[in-house]
């Protein structure tokens, strides 16, 4: 009786590990090369110093200037969140406040990874952009009033200002 292993299937891909010893097996087969290999390259050599050096300037600036890129993000949400007293707004210039501090205490952290001594410039940029965006933040403040800027802030007895006029709506009402 012949079993179905036995006979042969005709498949030119089917291999019987039972056909042959251990001993007879030869790890490194015949097969033709992949689609796109080439035997005879030239290698590439690596990049110089000056590429390296080109490169950790370019890296440096683009850190650098990650909080002026933030500004324009800003200025939007400045607009969009108004200057009314609610949750939202508060908590909007709240982090308007936090992400340059952050930024502002780990610069260290932020340039450890660049190697050499010239990101001096690229520092002073950095801390810069992000005395900006603090900037924005306080004049978001002010705007919703909420920095003390009359002596009617500080003082007890005086007086707040009245307002002379109001406009709405292209007309100017007198009081």
């Amino acid at each position: 009786m012949v079993s179905k292993l036995d006979k042969p299937s005709g498949l030119k891909w089917k291999v019987d590990f039972n056909a042959r010893p251990k001993n007879q097996w030869n790890p490194v087969l015949n097969l033709s090369n992949p689609i796109g290999y080439c035997d005879d390259f030239e290698r590439v050599p690596d990049h110089e110093q000056e590429d390296n050096e080109h490169l950790i300037v370019k890296r440096s600036w683009d850190i650098a200037l990650v909080p002026l890129k933030q500004v324009p993000m800003n200025m939007f949400l400045m607009w969009m969140i108004g200057n009314t007293l609610s949750l939202f707004p508060i908590i909007m210039t709240i982090m308007m406040f936090k992400s340059p501090f952050s930024s502002l205490f780990s610069y260290k952290v932020t340039f450890q990874k660049l190697e050499g001594r010239h990101h001096i410039l690229q520092k002073i940029v950095f801390v810069l952009s992000n005395f900006v965006l603090i900037g924005m933040a306080l004049y978001k403040c002010s705007a919703m009033g909420l920095l003390p800027t009359h002596p009617s802030d500080w003082i007890a007895f005086e007086v707040p200002k009245t307002r002379i006029e109001y406009g709405v709506g292209g007309e100017v009402l007198t009081l």
